[in-house]
């Protein structure tokens, strides 16, 4: 399932953005009702509007079920609505006219001077350059929070040891990223919300925390090019799901971090698209 979109793209600075697609309605205490999760285990990817199940039962062939190490199958084959993570606002991907905010230091370090923004948190047309005098210790920087972005899903489970799973891929690239900026550049980092509180979004108090590793070799896009490659660990064979309750309540949250590199003029301009794809693996074992 192709669950993240990330844009990067530049006119005169680097850019990530996310972008993804809508989900289905909702349905409170689904693993407290369900026979297929509760028989043979699943998996729940929630965004606070819509689910996605992932069984462990294959549909495909009724029969059971998932070998170990196989992945998970997606019921309703829908995407979700990434978040802002601590937020349920949707993150919202640029535009192809829309570029990360420059900075310009005139002392080499502290930004004295930066690009005037209208207000939207990208560069593009309707803004205007600052007036600025060039000289040996001016510095072109990256200027506001577009140069990191950290979006969150929230996921559940009943019944069985599983794993997520991803796999980045450049889709395109085009000026000069194509040969200055790469997966490896890309800094990820992967963390786990037991409990909190979302902008009114109430999740993990019937959640279950034991037994979930992060995968602590995984520091940057490059490390998931190769296939799919374990993220994060879920070993507790009775799942997420501690006691009856609704998703938010029996789900933990999963957030994670995309930090573009330093930018400098020496990268150029140009644009870098990167796919990632996150997926649910069943697994055997308590750790990985």
């Amino acid at each position: 399932m192709k669950f993240l979109s990330i844009s990067a793209l530049s006119k005169a600075g680097s850019l990530i953005g996310i972008g993804v697609l809508s989900a289905s309605p909702a349905a409170a205490s689904f693993l407290d009702t369900d026979f297929w999760c509760r028989t043979y285990g699943c998996a729940v990817v929630y965004d606070s509007d819509g689910f996605e199940i992932y069984d462990n039962w294959q549909f495909s062939t009724n029969s059971c079920c998932v070998p170990f190490g196989g992945q998970m199958q997606a019921f309703y084959a829908n995407t979700q609505t990434l978040r802002l993570t601590g937020t349920t606002n949707e993150v919202s991907a640029p535009t192809a006219s829309q570029g990360l905010i420059l900075g310009v230091s005139q002392n080499g370090s502290t930004l004295s001077q930066s690009i005037i923004d209208d207000g939207d948190g990208f560069l593009d047309a309707s803004d205007q350059l600052a007036a600025f005098a060039l000289n040996s210790n001016t510095d072109l920087l990256l200027d506001g929070p577009g140069k990191q972005y950290s979006h969150s899903f929230w996921v559940t489970s009943r019944n069985t040891r599983f794993s997520l799973r991803a796999l980045a891929q450049i889709s395109e690239s085009a000026g000069d990223f194509r040969n200055t900026v790469g997966l490896g550049d890309i800094k990820l980092t992967t963390n786990v919300t037991d409990s909190g509180n979302d902008g009114g979004f109430d999740f993990g108090s019937q959640a279950r925390n034991s037994n979930v590793t992060i995968i602590n070799n995984i520091g940057d896009l490059g490390d998931l090019a190769a296939g799919p490659t374990r993220l994060i660990h879920f070993g507790n064979s009775n799942g997420i799901r501690l006691n009856d309750g609704d998703l938010n309540e029996q789900s933990v949250r999963l957030d994670f971090l995309y930090q573009m590199p330093d930018y400098d003029l020496s990268l150029g301009i140009g644009e870098l698209n990167v796919d990632v794809v996150f997926d649910f693996y069943r697994e055997a074992n308590s750790t990985p």
